[in-house]
């Protein structure tokens, strides 16, 4: 995945770029690497492409999902993650708010 994200900076593609750094985020994230997932999601939200109601719900689910595995900042991720769901039931992104109540509840299922 690292190349990929040095392939997508090597084209020029923002967009993907941005969406590279997210995907990193939650792999670091998944593999317990909390400051990683933090340094990758940081880059994806200073490099936001497009800002679309779509890519901010994901890249905000992704921030929040992040924010959740840390117990300082789980309450922004708590926050953070009903933004996302607000905005998904807005536009009627039934996959994203699934994904988005999976999260909150694997969250309150542990905590």
């Amino acid at each position: 995945m690292d190349q990929a994200v040095r392939r997508f900076e090597e084209l020029e593609e923002p967009g993907d770029w941005s969406v590279a750094h997210q995907k990193m985020a939650l792999a670091h994230r998944g593999a317990g690497e909390l400051g990683n997932a933090l340094r990758y999601i940081d880059v994806a939200l200073a490099n936001r492409a497009a800002d679309s109601p779509m890519h901010r719900v994901r890249l905000d689910t992704a921030h929040a999902h992040i924010l959740l595995s840390d117990e300082a900042t789980s309450d922004s991720g708590l926050r953070l993650l009903e933004e996302a769901a607000t905005t998904s039931r807005h536009y009627g992104m039934s996959h994203q708010l699934a994904s988005i109540e999976a999260i909150r509840s694997a969250y309150e299922h542990v905590n």
